[in-house]
């Protein structure tokens, strides 16, 4: 601060209250201070701002914490919380967690808040003194988020942000198949079918669509089921192609009320077709498939975003890592119970 106050030729406190957002500092003095800190790369560390805003407050050890934002993008503020997935939530929810326990907090924040640019949304962030975001995945593949990356330490969940591309946990799509692929063949089923929503399959780069495609081969399933890749989620779509192709077994990403859905259509699991969903959220629950953990996933990405936070790794990362969490297997009550044969080849 020292460095930056003797460039701007203005007090450290001048150059501390700009940084801050305090209020009486002229425009053009508070926009020079901004440029030249930018300019020398000043990054302020957020345990010392933290301690410094306590000291100042005189609120001692349980002072103010730093604060990590939780990024949403949903058409509304609160669609997260009110959607049929709980994905978002349980992420929500893994991460306010690790961040207590680090002695940090997490508030949500929404990308359009007061119909905010996102040039404006990151200047509202720095105000507010964030320095760490969670970004969680974005509802439609072709939006973009341009925000001022080079003052933030930024982890993202999921493939859903293209361009840049941060640090970010995920689920390990190719083992999650292969378990699933290696289950349907213990219960005995031979015709495997693939369902999916066709702009989240290209969002995940095609990774379970491809990873299906080899275990059917390599597992010794019939290949002859073509795949459904949908635009937009319809029960009586989905029924159809069953009829029509004769799947024994479906594997997708199901959720439970979908799940109720294909029910009410007239299918009937696990008598009729088997079905197994990519993405369980609770374990010992009725829908079988892979229980991805978000609460797990959000733990995980806010720990790697304090790390980045403390060491003051800003911006868009030069090799982005991503940090990838094994499924497990969910028994569930819509598959059939293994064939013997393959029950005890599993034994040996």
């Amino acid at each position: 601060m020292r460095d930056v106050a003797a460039r701007a030729k203005v007090s450290v406190g001048t150059v501390s209250k700009c940084l801050r957002g305090v209020s009486g500092i002229p425009p053009k003095t508070r926009e020079a201070v901004i440029r030249i800190a930018d300019e020398m790369r000043y990054r302020p560390n957020p345990l010392v701002s933290a301690l410094m805003q306590s000291r100042r407050k005189r609120t001692g050890a349980s002072g103010p914490k730093p604060v990590l934002a939780f990024v949403t993008a949903f058409p509304t503020a609160n669609a997260w919380e009110k959607s049929d997935s709980p994905l978002i939530r349980l992420l929500y929810d893994g991460a306010c967690t690790r961040a207590a326990e680090r002695g940090y907090g997490l508030a949500h924040h929404w990308l359009f808040r007061d119909g905010m640019t996102n040039q404006r949304f990151g200047e509202m962030l720095r105000a507010r003194g964030v320095r760490g975001l969670f970004l969680t995945p974005l509802p439609r593949l072709d939006m973009v988020i341009d925000l001022p990356w080079q003052h933030f330490a930024v982890v993202a969940h999921g493939l859903s942000v293209a361009h840049p591309v941060f640090h970010r946990t995920s689920n390990d799509h190719y083992q999650s198949m292969m378990l699933a692929m290696r289950e349907c063949r213990r219960c005995g089923y031979q015709r495997p079918g693939f369902a999916m929503d066709g702009p989240l399959s290209q969002r995940l780069e095609h990774r379970w669509e491809a990873a299906f495609v080899i275990g059917r081969e390599k597992l010794g399933f019939d290949t002859s089921v073509p795949s459904l890749l949908y635009d937009r989620w319809d029960p009586a779509e989905v029924c159809g192609w069953v009829r029509r192709e004769q799947p024994d077994v479906i594997v997708g990403l199901l959720l439970k009320e979908q799940y109720k859905q294909l029910v009410a259509h007239g299918l009937r699991p696990p008598d009729q077709v088997g079905l197994v969903s990519l993405s369980v959220h609770e374990l010992g629950g009725a829908l079988t498939g892979i229980h991805q953990d978000a609460r797990l996933l959000g733990r995980i990405a806010v720990e790697k975003l304090i790390d980045q936070v403390e060491r003051n790794e800003i911006g868009v990362p030069a090799v982005p890592i991503t940090l990838t969490v094994e499924g497990r297997w969910n028994t569930g009550q819509t598959l059939r119970e293994p064939a013997l044969s393959h029950a005890a080849d599993h034994a040996i």
